[in-house]
């Protein structure tokens, strides 16, 4: 990335009006923010995206490419980060191997301004907070769960009726043992779902007569010394969601804040650049509620809203007495200013439980267009914005807060919005396959993490296992006790009783147990995020990617062994711990059970379907927006098509590698020669 020379003359003077030609308002999400957090959160991803997109060759990108940061003000009343991104123009230029050379060159200046307004307000007191956050709770759990039950549900009940439904050229094996394969994942999944909600309405349970209580609790000074910084921190957490919901004078201080950045916003590009809103979180539900009910868009030449992670629905608007709370975004945002619509694409991670899914009016409307995102059909007519089913980490309360991390799905359709139409467009295979690719590489994390966690909590316990991890634990021990012998004189073996909690008679105790099950759970997660950190590389960073059959294999390799290494746990537990011990046959016969089940988790990531764009529908009555349906994508049709074969040769011949490292690499992945 390109800083340039007087980069510190111009980040001392303030940036001129109208010398923008887009400005991107990001917008933080609940709990408090320090300055320039969410600004970095965001403008560092997106500037590294937007400096390799306008490197990359294909399209025409030179050395001379790429992003120059101009200004960086990271302090102050509006943090702000200014750059410029030089990029090849779209159409111009001529086809030399499939790639274009000899482009005409466009410069893009960009602002990305912060609006935060977590400080804007005085926060409400911990009883006020805990006594509101009981009924929120619930809206949140129930919204939660119904997330839940549609992904682990209802969208294998969605599998199996579509894979049945012809046509069928579409499926990986034979219509039989694809309808096997999806009982056996609506069985599955449903049992799963079972014991999430009985887990998740315990705790609500649980929580309901314990948050009102917390509060007066604090009184007492034991436990005050014990649990405030928790309690404090989750205040912090939860408090401006509360003073959003509760206090309408400081939820408009909130919006305040909004206001006033796509003010900056619209200063910096004048009368002819446009202005994005990017929000996440709650910030989506204050952006959309001060943008579609308090403001016109076009005054503030606001052109395009993000949102990520967005609350809109689960936070609404704010409570009045004796007024109507019913909040209708989708409808706010069709009626705002209709002779300069603003563009909206809503990201929502499947496992994220604050936004839960689509943005609609009713939830009839939400839930046809989640089922779109998976089977759209020609007769959808429900109103919303574009919306985008996105994976994050596939793991539940975690997907909330990576959106940023999330480069093929959120980061770079957003960059390339903010460098315009002049921007070449990519092909919708190529597009299509390093989405899917990027899914199952998603779900594979996920499937690693919980066959992580089952080894984990199995293997010390195992009879051989136990043993041969305190003889570790004692070797080690001696070890110690040896050096420390040489400065005090003490024999060696002394060591041993410091370590008897641990371990009893040549076996781990129920405490040794426990720490080395977490130490084995550390090593493995950390292990699958190592693997995961190459893959992803390998699929977003590379020029040339690996060919999409073989990273197929290669990255389900690490599935494989994972999978692999929790079954035969789970079934050397069984023959360990069953008593009395079963006959062979019956031992045999669960391990096949075992071994089917094993087969299954790993091909799943492979056969489950993949989210798709839902457009966005503006317009109730009139011709569907999902009418001239094309057939059904597909990772075998993607990969035989013209566009994906001649881009892919087009970076084999682009291959430069400098080293001997990657010319190994290149030979064997690419088949590049010298």
């Amino acid at each position: 990335m390109l800083i340039a020379e007087d980069a510190g003359r111009e980040s001392a003077k303030a940036p001129e009006p109208g010398a923008f030609d887009s400005a991107l308002v990001v917008v933080h999400g609940m709990g408090s923010a320090y300055t320039s957090q969410i600004l970095l959160e965001w403008a560092e991803p997106l500037l590294e995206r937007m400096d390799w997109i306008a490197r990359d060759r294909i399209i025409g990108g030179r050395d001379e490419h790429g992003v120059t940061i101009v200004d960086s003000e990271l302090t102050g009343d509006v943090p702000i980060v200014t750059a410029t991104v030089a990029f090849p123009t779209r159409g111009t230029g001529r086809i030399e191997d499939g790639a274009v050379v000899d482009a005409e060159t466009t410069r893009r200046r960009i602002a990305i301004v912060e609006a935060r307004w977590s400080e804007s307000f005085v926060p409400m007191s911990r009883a006020q907070v805990f006594r509101w956050a009981v009924p929120f709770m619930w809206r949140a759990l129930t919204r939660m769960l119904g997330l839940f039950r549609q992904t682990l549900v209802m969208l294998p009940w969605l599998t199996l009726v579509e894979h049945q439904r012809p046509p069928h050229d579409r499926l990986l094996i034979g219509r039989t043992l694809t309808a096997i394969v999806d009982i056996v994942r609506v069985a599955v999944l449903t049992v799963v779902f079972a014991a999430v909600w009985l887990g998740v309405v315990l705790l609500g349970v649980v929580l309901t007569p314990i948050l009102p209580l917390l509060s007066p609790l604090l009184l007492i000074p034991w436990f005050k010394d014990l649990a405030q910084g928790v309690l404090d921190a989750l205040v912090g957490s939860i408090g401006d969601v509360a003073a959003w919901k509760e206090r309408p004078v400081r939820a408009s201080a909130m919006r305040l804040v909004v206001r006033d950045a796509l003010a900056r916003a619209r200063e910096l590009v004048g009368d002819d650049g446009e202005v994005h809103l990017f929000a996440h979180s709650q910030g989506a539900a204050v952006s959309t509620f001060a943008l579609f009910e308090e403001l016109d868009p076009a005054a503030f030449n606001v052109r395009r809203l993000t949102t990520v992670g967005a609350a809109v629905v689960l936070l609404g608007r704010e409570n009045w007495r004796g007024r109507s709370d019913r909040y209708a975004p989708v409808a706010n945002w069709i009626g705002a200013s209709p002779a300069h619509p603003v563009a909206w694409a809503n990201h929502w991670a499947v496992w994220d439980p604050f936004s839960a899914g689509p943005i609609a009016d009713t939830r009839r409307a939400a839930r046809e267009r989640w089922r779109a995102a998976y089977f759209p059909r020609s007769g959808d007519t429900a109103l919303g914005p574009e919306e985008h089913a996105v994976h994050n980490t596939s793991q539940p309360f975690l997907d909330h807060s990576e959106y940023y991390r999330n480069v093929v799905q959120v980061v770079d359709p957003t960059a390339r919005h903010l460098l315009g139409p002049a921007l070449a467009a990519r092909p919708a295979e190529v597009e299509y396959l390093e989405n899917r690719l990027a899914v199952i590489d998603k779900k594979s994390l996920g499937t690693n993490l919980l066959a992580a966690l089952v080894t984990a909590a199995i293997l010390p316990g195992l009879p051989a296992a136990s043993a041969a991890f305190a003889w570790l634990v004692e070797t080690v021990a001696l070890a110690v006790g040896a050096v420390a012998g040489v400065f005090t004189g003490a024999p060696a073996s002394d060591a041993l009783a410091s370590v008897a909690w641990l371990v009893d008679e040549g076996r781990l105790t129920d405490w040794g147990w426990l720490i080395a099950a977490a130490l084995v759970a550390a090593l493995l997660i950390w292990l699958n995020q190592l693997l995961n950190g190459v893959t992803q590389r390998s699929l977003v960073w590379q020029r040339c990617p690996m060919e999409a059959r073989r990273w197929l294999v290669l990255t389900a390799l690490p599935r494989v062994g994972y999978v692999a290494l929790a079954a035969m746990t789970v079934w050397c537990a069984i023959a360990a711990w069953t008593t009395p011990p079963l006959p062979a046959a019956a031992l045999w016969a669960w391990g096949l059970g075992i071994g089917l089940v094993a087969a299954f988790v790993i091909a799943e990531p492979r056969f489950a379907p993949s989210p798709v764009v839902v457009p966005a529908r503006r317009v109730a009555g009139g011709t569907s927006a999902t009418a001239d349906l094309q057939p059904p994508m597909t990772i075998g049709r993607a990969l035989a098509s013209p566009a994906y074969r001649n881009e892919l040769a087009a970076r084999r011949r682009l291959l430069a590698p400098a080293t001997a490292w990657s010319r190994f690499w290149a030979r064997v992945l690419h088949g590049w020669r010298s």
